[in-house]
């Protein structure tokens, strides 16, 4: 009979139809113990990844190594038990997903194990890092999801030209809907309008963009405040009108995607927006 797996929780992020925990665990039990694989609050999809430590998953009648070259995905309500193997602590990455934000989630028709590359380690570790940087929910949201949905559909067989036109035909809404849409939109709220999960749109729109989401969001917004900038409303009032979360928020995006600061940029419009020959001649009485 299995225990259940006591830990240290430590939340890294919490939004709608996401949650991020940090989960470390140093205590010695060669035993198997009753992993977490739900919340109350309604999260259907658990992927765990591991940063430290070593164990074995023991879902139904089959046993897995897991350790930091690998993952696990379980459902909720899964029968899944994990027991320690090395004495190293084990720390690992929790993602949380909602069932009506991923109810067609890839690889959800089956616990397994996904082995996971230098690659994906490091969009893992970089996700860690964004949440403890405080990023906006928007990017955690895109980075979680294009991190699962490269776990779990790391095969596919070649798209068909009608598959591909379909593709071709949601990022293009993507990108109007991102348009129009208010600049506090969330990734959750995006995917529900254009109907389907943030796996396949974040996934999809980098197949046919070669940008992500976040990165294109954030262009938008930059050119917007562009727009606005030779006028003079403070730096701050357009922070808030764009979706920012303040004007060191505003400054540091804007000096990502254009490569100088906003004020440098406000002044250059100021000066180019002047008119020319503003000085007198003088004239002799």
């Amino acid at each position: 009979m299995t225990q259940d797996l006591q830990a240290a929780r430590t939340c890294l992020a919490q939004q709608a139809g996401l949650r991020i925990t940090e989960l470390a665990c140093c205590q010695d039990h060669r035993s198997f113990r009753t992993a977490a694989t739900g919340q109350p609050d309604g999260a259907v999809l658990v992927v765990s990844l591991i940063r430290s430590g070593c164990l074995v998953l023991r879902s139904g009648d089959r046993e897995d190594l897991v350790d930091p070259t690998t993952g696990f995905l379980l459902r909720c309500g899964d029968d899944a038990a994990v027991a320690r193997l090395a004495r190293a602590p084990d720390l690992s990455t929790v993602l949380q997903f909602h069932q009506d934000v991923h109810g067609e989630c890839p690889g959800a028709a089956a616990s397994r194990v996904l082995p996971v590359d230098a690659r994906q380690d490091l969009a893992h570790r970089r996700l860690v890092a964004a949440c403890r940087a405080g990023a906006e929910p928007f990017e955690v949201a895109e980075r979680a999801n294009r991190l699962v949905a490269g776990l779990t559909c790391a095969v596919r067989e070649p798209a068909r030209a009608a598959t591909a036109v379909a593709h071709r035909r949601l990022a293009h809404r993507a990108c109007a809907a991102l348009i129009d849409g208010p600049p506090n939109l969330g990734l959750e709220e995006l995917g529900r309008q254009l109907g389907c999960s943030p796996f396949h749109l974040s996934r999809v729109f980098r197949a046919v963009t070669g940008r992500t989401l976040t990165g294109y969001r954030n262009q938008l917004r930059v050119r917007a405040v562009v727009e606005e900038l030779g006028g003079g409303r403070p730096l701050r009032e357009l922070a808030a009108t764009h979706g920012f979360a303040d004007q060191a928020h505003l400054t540091r995006v804007f000096r990502q995607y254009a490569g100088e600061l906003p004020k440098v940029v406000r002044a250059t419009l100021r000066r180019a927006d002047s008119p020319a020959g503003t000085e007198q001649e003088s004239s002799t009485p």
